[in-house]
């Protein structure tokens, strides 16, 4: 009887043992039910239709994937912080995620100074950032092991854009400029636009910067045509495209201009008007696959979305699912021992996979992704409507 009791509190014991252990073991955030994500966005400032959109994107994914049990039988939930494009608030917001929510990873940051701003903390938690929602390259060059980016940076879209005016449109020793948003971003543009220059031996005959909130590109448009460009590497948004073309045929100049996936919004087209017809072409980036329903992922994504909202998609919902695909797929490969550290490993096996994005490729020392985008040109629809639309396959940077 004795021998009983003891053998019933040494048993009891090590159940206790191996319980704390476990529970011990367990990674923060992901317990047998639930992986918790947490994401960084403009939620209420100046770009929070591109916040709300990419976590509308992230949210409709998620409940996708829940309906059909979850990744390893774990459902996946998204806590949201809205840090109105600052990048202080940003800081707090991933303090507060980490320590008070505990987070297993975040799902995605919009902005490269946010994320920027925010590495130290990640790294000291060892938390991953599966989406900074930029093109920056400083985000992953040099390569930082928390930090992933899932869209094919300035400085590769140069490269292939200049590409294209040479190949697909046959240009032949272009006069080449660049105009550029003067901060970060735009830099990053501009310095793409000169390695592309040097390797292919093209001559910058001028440099424009402007500043942000420019709306008047009189002064910009007059130093482009009197510099003879020929090929204009452009980084603007919205309004600066619209205005710039205007300008452009005001003063009978005619270039062909070569802008980033930003600039790839039909609303361009719309503010531009006939302005855009008048150049020799206007040309954009595309970063994520043409939306034709053939396409299974895009099939996938078209019905899940009408399935699980009442709203017209927008770019940003479709980013927003295309980063957490990526996501989902890093679980499935990470395994259900998940940690942290295998999420990684579990991105690190992806070469040249097929996403949303193009081809995907991460290792340790890459953590940019995405080195493919393919050129997009506007035509008219019928009813006066313009739209951009694919003249080419994925293009790959290839120095």
């Amino acid at each position: 009887m004795r021998f009983l009791k003891s053998f019933f509190v040494i048993l009891v014991t090590m159940i206790l043992v191996m319980g704390l252990s476990a529970a011990a073991m367990a990674e923060t955030g992901v317990t047998d039910k639930e992986i918790k994500f947490g994401a960084i966005l403009d939620l209420s400032g100046p770009i929070a239709f591109m916040g709300k959109g990419e976590l509308d994107g992230i949210k409709a994914y998620f409940k996708y994937i829940n309906d059909q049990g979850g990744i390893h039988g774990r459902k996946l939930t998204v806590v949201a912080e809205d840090d109105t494009y600052s990048s202080p608030k940003a800081v707090a917001a991933a303090k507060k995620l980490i320590e008070r929510d505990k987070i297993f990873a975040l799902a995605i940051v919009l902005g490269s100074a946010q994320s920027l701003a925010m590495y130290p903390i990640l790294e000291r938690a060892g938390v991953p950032l599966l989406c900074a929602s930029t093109n920056n390259s400083r985000i992953a060059n040099p390569p930082k092991k928390y930090m992933f980016m899932t869209m094919a940076d300035y400085i590769d879209q140069a490269k292939i854009m200049t590409k294209y005016a040479l190949g697909g449109l046959k240009m032949k020793k272009p006069k080449m400029a660049v105009l550029y948003q003067d901060d970060e971003p735009g830099q990053d543009w501009r310095n793409g636009s000169r390695i592309a220059a040097k390797h292919y031996g093209l001559e910058i005959v001028a440099e424009v910067p402007f500043k942000r909130g420019s709306v008047d590109f009189s002064a910009h448009v007059a130093k482009l045509k009197q510099s003879e460009a020929e090929l204009v590497m452009f980084w603007g948004l919205v309004r600066e495209p619209a205005a710039v073309f205007k300008e452009a045929q005001k003063v009978q100049y005619k270039a062909v201009w070569m802008n980033h996936n930003a600039s790839s919004d039909p609303v361009i087209l719309k503010l531009a008007g006939e302005p855009t017809f008048y150049q020799n072409g206007v040309y954009a980036a595309g970063v994520l696959a043409y939306p034709f329903p053939d396409n299974p992922a895009v099939a996938e994504f078209l019905k899940g979305w009408s399935d699980y909202s009442k709203k017209p998609w927008s770019f940003y919902n479709y980013f927003g699912w295309a980063s957490s695909a990526v996501f989902v797929e890093a679980l499935k490969r990470a395994g259900r021992d998940l940690t942290r550290e295998g999420l990684m490993k579990g991105l690190e096996t992806f070469r040249e996979f097929k996403t949303l994005f193009g081809p995907l490729t991460f290792k340790p020392d890459m953590r940019s992704g995405a080195k493919y985008i393919y050129i997009l040109g506007p035509v008219k629809r019928p009813g006066g409507l313009t739209s951009w639309f694919p003249i080419s396959t994925w293009m790959k940077a290839e120095f």
